[in-house]
Formats: C-alpha cells, sequence, structure tokens
C-alpha cells in the first residue's frame, strides 16, 4: 500500500509540472512564426503555400483560404514508475517546441473587415429592400434593419469578405450621394494563432488528465483530477467559440448603411439687394413655397461678415395660400471694410412627404451714409376742432440735395408735404383734429434727401392729445371769446359765494355806520 501511494504521489507532481511545462511551450512555439504583408482590402489573398505545406495543413470550415499549422506530434504518456521527473519533464517539453517549430508554415493573414457608409437615396424604403436583396445575393445575410422615419433608415448586412468590393460599388451605385464611407481593417492573425496553440497545448493536458483518472486510488484524488479536467475542458470550449468566431467574421465582412432621404428642392426668395450705412440694422425676410404635407421648417441666414449664423424656426402663411414667410430678423454691419457682404439663406422642411431644401442670396452693401437728425417735440395738447401748429427741426448734413418734408398726423388725414430750400432747417405744417379720442394721435415728421449713396430719410414722431371741446357758444362769438366770458362767469360767482359768506360783516359794518349818520344828523350844530 505505500508502495502505491509513493508511486501516486510521483505521478500527481510530475502532471502539475506538465502542465506549467505545456503552457510555457505554447508561448515559445509562436516566436519563429513568418509573416506575410496583408493582402489588399477587397478579397485579395496573398501568394499561395507551397504545395508540401498545403498538403499537412487543414483548412477550417468557414474561412476563406486559411491554412493553419499542423498539429505538434503526439506526447507519449509519462511512465507510472518515473523516478527522476526532472529530466523526463525537460526531455519532453524540448521534444515538443522543437516539434512546434519545425511544422509552423508560412500563414496568410486573416483580416476582419468593416465598413460604415452613409448614403443620400431617393426612396430609403426601397433602398432597405434592395440592401437585403443584395446580401442574399451575394451569399450573406441581414443582421439589422430599421425604418422609424420616412427619411432615415438603416441595415447592416453581411457578404462575404471575397465580394466585398463588389457590394461597395453596388451600394454606390443607387446612391444620390455618398456623405460618408469609412473602413477598418482588423488584423486578427496572431490572435488566431495564439489561441490554435493554446487549445491544442490544453487538449495534451485533457489526455493526461483522463489518463490520470484512470489510475486514481482515492476518492480525494479523483475528485482534485476531475476538477483541474473541468477547468481545462472549459478553457478549451471558451477558445474554440472565439475561433468560430474569428473564423465567421474574417470569411463575411460587415457592412453598416445609413440611408437619408434626399431632399426635395423648394423656391425662396429673399428679395432684392440692399445698401444700408455702417452701424445701422438692416431687416431680411425670405418668401417660400414648400411642398404639401412638410409642416416643420427650420432655416439659418449667414450674413457673411463672420459674425455667426441666425437659426429660427417661425414662419407664417403668405397671402396667397401657398407661400411661407419667414420671421423678421436684423443684423448690423459695423464695418464696411469688407463690403459688400453675400447674405446666404438656407431653409430644410421635414415632414410626412420628406424631406426639402431652399436656398437663395443677395447682397448687401454697406456705406457711410450721412445720417439727417429730425426731432418733432415729445407730446402735444389740442382740442377737436382747433387748429394745431407743428413745426419740427432737422439737421443738413453735407453731400445732401433736394430735401422734402413730409407730415403725417396719424388720423387718417392726407398727408402735407413740401420741398426744403437750400438753408432751410424746419418743417412747419398746421392741422385740425375733428374728433377727440382717449389715445393720442402718433404724428410723424420724415425728411427725404438724396446723396450719393443714394436716398436718405430720417424720421420723428410725438404724440397729439386731442380733447373734448367746449359745449355751448353763443352765435357769432369765436371760442377764445367765449372761453373768456365763462371765465368772467366763473369770477363774478365765486365772488357772490364770498359775499353770502362774509354777509354778517359787512352787514353789520353798513349798520353801524347808518346809525352813526343818523346820529350826527339830528344832533345841533
Amino acid at each position: 500500500m505505500m508502495k502505491w501511494r509513493g508511486i501516486w504521489c510521483a505521478i500527481l507532481g510530475l502532471s502539475m509540472a506538465l502542465i506549467i511545462a505545456v503552457v510555457a511551450c505554447g508561448g515559445a512555439e509562436q516566436a519563429p512564426r513568418v509573416e506575410q504583408a496583408s493582402p489588399p482590402y477587397f478579397g485579395d489573398t496573398a501568394a499561395p503555400m507551397a504545395p508540401a505545406a498545403a498538403a499537412a495543413t487543414p483548412t477550417p470550415a468557414g474561412l476563406r483560404a486559411l491554412r493553419m499549422p499542423a498539429a505538434p506530434a503526439p506526447v507519449a504518456a509519462v511512465p507510472a514508475e518515473a523516478q527522476d521527473s526532472s529530466s523526463k519533464l525537460d526531455a519532453w517539453t524540448a521534444s515538443t517546441v522543437a516539434g512546434d517549430i519545425a511544422v509552423i508554415p508560412q500563414q496568410q493573414r486573416i483580416i476582419i473587415r468593416t465598413v460604415d457608409m452613409a448614403l443620400v437615396v431617393r426612396d430609403v424604403s426601397e433602398t432597405l429592400d434592395a440592401t437585403g436583396a443584395l446580401a442574399q445575393e451575394l451569399g450573406g445575410w441581414v443582421v439589422q434593419s430599421s425604418h422609424k422615419e420616412e427619411h432615415h433608415g438603416f441595415i447592416s448586412i453581411r457578404v462575404p469578405a471575397e465580394r466585398l468590393g463588389e457590394a461597395i460599388r453596388r451600394l454606390r451605385g443607387v446612391a444620390v450621394e455618398v456623405k460618408a464611407e469609412n473602413s477598418i481593417s482588423q488584423d486578427v492573425t496572431d490572435e488566431y494563432v495564439d489561441i490554435q496553440a493554446r487549445v491544442r497545448n490544453l487538449k495534451a493536458t485533457e489526455e493526461q488528465l483522463i489518463k490520470l483518472m484512470d489510475r486514481a486510488g482515492k476518492v480525494e484524488e479523483l475528485l482534485e483530477v476531475q476538477r483541474e479536467l473541468t477547468r481545462v475542458q472549459g478553457e478549451i470550449e471558451q477558445l474554440q467559440g472565439r475561433i468560430k468566431f474569428l473564423e465567421e467574421t474574417s470569411a463575411y465582412s460587415l457592412i453598416n448603411v445609413n440611408l437619408e432621404l434626399a431632399p426635395v428642392m423648394m423656391r425662396a426668395d429673399v428679395g432684392l439687394d440692399q445698401t444700408v450705412s455702417e452701424g445701422e440694422p438692416a431687416r431680411f425676410r425670405a418668401i417660400f413655397t414648400p411642398p404639401e404635407d412638410i409642416a416643420q421648417f427650420l432655416y439659418e441666414w449667414d450674413f457673411g461678415d463672420g459674425s455667426g449664423p441666425i437659426v429660427e424656426t417661425r414662419t407664417a402663411p403668405g397671402i396667397d395660400g401657398t407661400s411661407r414667410i419667414t420671421a423678421t430678423v436684423t443684423h448690423t454691419y459695423y464695418d464696411r471694410q469688407d463690403s459688400p457682404f453675400i447674405v446666404t439663406f438656407h431653409i430644410t422642411g421635414t415632414g410626412k412627404a420628406g424631406i426639402t431644401e431652399g436656398e437663395d442670396t443677395l447682397i448687401v452693401a454697406v456705406t457711410r451714409v450721412p445720417r439727417i437728425e429730425v426731432f418733432a417735440g415729445d407730446h402735444l395738447m389740442a382740442e377737436e376742432g382747433e387748429t394745431v401748429k407743428l413745426n419740427g427741426s432737422f439737421t443738413r448734413p453735407e453731400g445732401i440735395a433736394d430735401l422734402a418734408f413730409r407730415w403725417d398726423f396719424g388720423d387718417g388725414s392726407e398727408p402735407v408735404t413740401g420741398s426744403l430750400g437750400g438753408t432751410e432747417t424746419t418743417a412747419p405744417a398746421t392741422h385740425i383734429y375733428p374728433n377727440h379720442r382717449p389715445v393720442p394721435f402718433t404724428a410723424t415728421l420724415t425728411v427725404i434727401g438724396t446723396g450719393d449713396t443714394g436716398v436718405v430719410v430720417g424720421t420723428h414722431t410725438l404724440n397729439v392729445t386731442v380733447t373734448e371741446a367746449t359745449s355751448w357758444s353763443p352765435g357769432g362769438i369765436s371760442m377764445a371769446a367765449a372761453r373768456a366770458l365763462a371765465s368772467v362767469g366763473r369770477g363774478l360767482a365765486q365772488a357772490g359765494i364770498w359775499m353770502g359768506i362774509l354777509s354778517p360783516i359787512w352787514g353789520g359794518g353798513l349798520l353801524v355806520g347808518y346809525l352813526v349818520w343818523r346820529r350826527n344828523r339830528r344832533s345841533p350844530p
């Protein structure tokens, strides 16, 4: 019994040393590998191997033109009676490494290729169906497909690696525009060879552990070997799964395609070119005609001076019922050095009908235009039917001629216009507001002139409050006289009131005076 126990311990120790040596052997066998340059991207292969090497090397299923090194020579079982385990293990390790070095041939590269494409197409649904049919035609399949919006879609397909170039060319052919294309090649040759070597070594260890189980004498020893065998077999299954994944992904390349509906062009009009003064705000607005079923709009104004674009979404229906008008935007040019500027308007509409786009430009010339400063007062009070005198003043900058003015009284009456001489700086006018109202009228004075840069305009506004006139007026008496008489009457009425209030005082004084006068009259001289 003691003899068998000693033999068993020697075998167990030898197996542990064997496992360590096998793992070290797996790393050592990769050093002398001879590599070839990677093949061209689309399906080309490297130079073929020598016939002898090809005959001795199996071809894994599903991997294109892939030839792997032959398995190492079988490892002889270690006898149970071995006394010098260290010397026998060294001899076994040396023979295994030498055998692997001898059988590693010159091999081809294993490349995993992935292509990402962004295409603009005329019909997203039809392109999705056509792309799926293309994958099947080439011997591949659809990995994933989605079409959540009318104007966007996504599809992912796998095709045989040797037909990847053909698939890409045909996808380009169905696109209106190729917005982006990105290709990634991952060389997994080293990983594939390393995993193959690890699997061979683990299988050799598995065989040794199976033999040890047959010779196990005790339950504890059997369970220990069983646990080690289970661990080794689990690693083998994981590595074989990785090998299968590398074989399939290298044999079938992945193509991810993002699809975007080609936009329909629509007419947009930003109006005529403009000439603005340096430092004065310029106003912009566009009119466009969208197709039916387009409900959301996003537009951008680029003013051409490097100030950055303005992005807006607000629009309103046009008068004709078919066009739409954008909200008015303003922009100020503070430097005329690079004038004229090109202003660009671009709009994108989306809806059930897909995508629509429109664009237009105009030129803005920025000049240093003289300014006419106008002042007409702040506020004026008047009575209905009364003649109101209005008088505004203005400046006369150099280079401005043909000055004229225009008074708009804000009550719907005809404006008053007139020309201004060479030295005049005032613009007088008279007006009668026939009706009063609680809200003030807005009177506007506009002064217009011409210069080298065109028409120059200056304006100013003031409020005119019109009150209700007095309700009575004696015949033949003017309103001013009536107001004067009314004032006298009011004064007399107030005097009578005070006389009534002070009557005891002045009445008593009169009575005392009268009594004194009577007494003086009766007394003899």
